[in-house]
């Protein structure tokens, strides 16, 4: 059905859920394993929260590489993931995500790839328990993220500010200045259609201008946060005016290409360390 190799997990689901694995596993050449029982793995990944997001990241890619089929070789693999669904103009939650700096000339490709990892892993953060309820597509110096109409857009704005700013924290606080991240992130929402390339809407282009906008980008270099959220009108109005994330906004103009309008922008303060006073 499938091949595995060096560095992977068999049987990991089993702990996330706490249950039986059912398939089995045949060893095709010499192997070394390390075995764990389900609640010593469970216990391991409590105590690591990063690991969960190494775990659904495998977890995705196989899924991407089964879904497709296998060949002579093994697994089929893809440099995007599959869409488990089809949308036809469906009202979506869509998250564009953008690294300042991403193409700097102070980074490398290592750099480059520890932040495209990191980002991947993040998201999987954010949205860890809606596994089969959001897809991303790869924009080299960012994701772009779409949640599905069935998900309230309350809960993924709630996802975002609860979770992003820490996991964001935890991966500078840890990586070498070239590796640290300043992310950008606009969230809006309305339809969007899917295809055999990926998905587009009016949505997805709107979300684009809006983390482009000149206003949210200079506030961001002038500032020491590292992570700053452009919300459309119609995420400020319905949704940020009304629950318990509305301090810290403040109205800006976008002006980027053919939109003309205005959004609401957030910048998180970077928190402060030991030693470090206010």
């Amino acid at each position: 059905m499938a091949i595995r190799g060096p560095g992977q997990l068999v049987g990991e689901r089993a702990a996330l859920q706490i249950s039986v694995r059912s398939a089995s596993v045949v060893a095709v050449d010499t192997v070394h394993a390390l075995v764990a029982q389900i609640r010593d793995f469970a216990a391991f990944i409590s105590g690591h929260p990063r690991v969960l997001g190494i775990i659904e990241r495998q977890a995705h890619d196989r899924y991407g590489a089964d879904t497709l089929g296998s060949g002579p070789a093994g697994p089929v693999t893809t440099g995007r993931p599959v869409q488990p669904w089809v949308l036809a103009g469906e009202n979506c939650t869509v998250m564009l995500s953008d690294v300042a700096g991403f193409g700097a000339d102070w980074r490398n490709d290592e750099d480059r790839r520890i932040i495209r990892e990191a980002l991947f892993s993040m998201t999987h953060t954010v949205l860890g328990d809606l596994p089969d309820e959001w897809s991303w597509d790869d924009r080299g110096d960012g994701l772009l993220t779409v949640v599905l109409p069935s998900v309230p857009t309350a809960r993924v704005v709630a996802h975002l500010h609860k979770e992003l700013q820490a996991a964001l924290e935890e991966h500078n606080r840890v990586c070498p200045d070239s590796a640290r991240i300043q992310l950008r992130v606009a969230i809006n929402v309305g339809p969007v259609t899917s295809d055999r390339m990926g998905v587009s809407g009016e949505a997805i282009i709107v979300a684009a201008r809006l983390v482009e906008a000149p206003a949210f980008k200079d506030a961001m270099n002038e500032s020491d946060a590292s992570l700053g959220i452009i919300a459309s009108p119609f995420i400020y109005d319905s949704v940020i005016r009304h629950g318990p994330y509305l301090e810290g906004y403040s109205k800006i103009p976008v002006q980027v290409k053919e939109l003309r309008t205005a959004a609401w922008m957030k910048l998180f303060d970077r928190p402060l360390s030991c030693g470090e006073e206010a």
